[in-house]
């Protein structure tokens, strides 16, 4: 159900570049500016914000000399009291407008990367708890994994619109241990626990509630913004640019190996060749997509049944039929009338 990733050392990071506007404004609340940093000014130029995206190493850099500028060993954890980036705020209402709190928790760990392309979040169901843990890609700043830590603590207690503890706690690194006292705080009181992770706790049993703020009419709309941002990130993950650029070609009529390899720059067989390295195939890449853009258009509800087997690229709909009881066990009807059961009515 939840997307989930490895992290790897070696890999070259970029990272968005309105992180690096998020610390600033951050630092104002200390009547600071990085742009006075001899180190770290250098970074503030014309085509750095004109391109994007920044390379890990000056991310970390940037989040070094604001916390060595600022005097504070919590500035990470205190920015989500300070500024929320767009990526952010839209990635949450787009979450909010799910049917379920599950459906929202999906949503967001697959879209994180809009995010933060320095981690991703790895979700483990327990007993009566589910654990997201935050996994570093790359060499990720502390600060950076603190500030994220931020931001989901306080998406989650916002969601819980009846106070029932959807989020159970938060785990910290071990050096914010000395800190405890003022880490509850800008956590609003959370449990919070310290340890080689960075992790946040949810109520199992909550994940199925419904949420009052689903709304059938935007989150189709808002899901398609986030699947364009998600395709236009920087990834050195081959599996990870393929799945994006098939995702764009949904509805064409014709998402073959070659048209995702000729805006690559490579040849359809070093595409296959660099596929297999990594431990897949272009169809079974193509097959996940179509998987995960089904579930999705079936419970937007906007399309009929017929209408989505040939948005995916099917001859017919028997064939779409057939792939979704290889995906599911069940078939599109049986699955739409399950959704209808269990959704709210829309807003």
């Amino acid at each position: 159900m939840f997307e989930q990733s490895s992290s790897h050392s070696f890999t070259r990071v970029r990272e968005s570049a309105f992180w690096a506007t998020a610390v600033e404004q951050t630092l104002k609340q200390y009547d600071l500016s990085l742009r006075h940093s001899s180190v770290s000014g250098c970074l503030f130029s014309e085509q750095f914000e004109a391109e994007g995206f920044i390379d890990q190493q000056f991310c970390s850099l940037i989040w070094s000399e604001a916390t060595r500028i600022a005097e504070d060993p919590l500035l990470g954890l205190r920015m989500h009291r300070v500024f929320s980036p767009t990526a952010f705020n839209t990635l949450a209402l787009t979450a909010s407008a799910s049917p379920t709190i599950e459906d929202a928790l999906s949503l967001l760990v697959r879209y994180f990367p809009i995010v933060s392309t320095q981690l991703t979040i790895k979700v483990e169901s327990q007993d009566e708890f589910v654990k997201l843990a935050l996994q570093p890609v790359g060499d990720t700043h502390p600060q950076h994994l603190a500030s994220i830590v931020g931001y989901l603590a306080r998406y989650f207690t916002r969601l819980d619109l009846d106070g029932e503890g959807l989020l159970h706690g938060v785990q910290l690194a071990d050096h914010h241990q000395q800190h405890e006292q003022s880490c509850r705080q800008l956590l609003k009181n959370q449990v919070v626990s310290f340890g080689n992770h960075y992790t946040l706790s949810l109520r199992r049993a909550l994940l199925s509630n419904a949420l009052p703020t689903t709304s059938s009419l935007l989150l189709p709309k808002l899901t398609e913004i986030l699947q364009h941002m998600l395709a236009t990130l920087p990834s050195s993950d081959m599996s990870e640019q393929v799945k994006r650029r098939i995702h764009l070609l949904l509805g064409s009529g014709d998402i073959s190996a070659e048209r995702v390899a000729g805006p690559m720059n490579i040849s359809q067989r070093h595409l296959r060749r660099k596929l297999s390295q990594e431990g897949t195939s272009y169809e079974q890449l193509a097959d996940e997509v179509r998987r995960e853009a089904a579930l999705r258009m079936i419970a937007d509800g906007q399309l009929s049944l017929t209408s989505i087997a040939y948005e995916l690229g099917f001859l017919d709909p028997s064939s779409f039929t057939r792939a979704f009881r290889r995906w599911t066990d069940m078939s599109p009807t049986a699955y739409r009338r399950q959704l209808s059961k269990k959704s709210p009515s829309p807003s």
